[in-house]
């Protein structure tokens, strides 16, 4: 929930709020345990296994490590993790909120999230996805000139209606 939080703080000082996604988040770094996996039959020749060297979709150690590629990133570039929440990031007065692989960026300036988006996209394959409009399956709208942002799940509420013939 720590997203809702931040976007208080963006209503109330008029933050810019920008996001991003990672592609491909959790094909990022090699995995330090020992695992094998089977191969698919289409390319398989026998009983024959591979010796899995970096993360992988479905492994249960993708999301871990993701996260300690992502920090150890974050940490390089200056931001440091927030005390209360392990998906908050502070520099100054810039926050990044983390949900796995989409990123929200909020700050008082569009130049400096600017150069934190170039920073991240040299790093990892992004997807800018420019300012915010719809988070997490939640629409966002916001009132600047009132400083208020409103959260909405009205698609995810018709959508669930539609694919339960309601």
């Amino acid at each position: 929930m720590s997203y809702k939080a931040i976007f208080a703080i963006a209503a109330a000082l008029d933050y810019e709020i920008e996001q991003m996604d990672v592609k491909t988040a959790f094909l990022y770094r090699l995995i330090k345990d020992i695992v094998y996996v089977e191969q698919p039959h289409e390319f398989a020749e026998g009983d024959d296994v591979c010796l899995l060297d970096r993360a992988l979709y479905g492994l249960k150690q993708s999301p871990r490590t993701w996260y300690e590629t992502l920090t150890a990133y974050f940490e390089k570039i200056g931001f440091k993790l927030l005390d209360a929440d392990i998906s908050v990031f502070i520099r100054g007065n810039v926050f990044i909120v983390v949900y796995v692989n989409d990123l929200l960026i909020v700050g008082p300036l569009k130049k400096e999230i600017s150069n934190i988006k170039a920073q991240l996209s040299k790093r990892f394959e992004m997807s800018d996805l420019g300012p915010y409009a719809y988070y997490l399956g939640i629409t966002v709208r916001r009132d600047r000139v009132n400083r208020k942002i409103y959260l909405g799940q009205q698609a995810y509420i018709e959508k669930f209606l539609r694919d339960h013939n309601m």
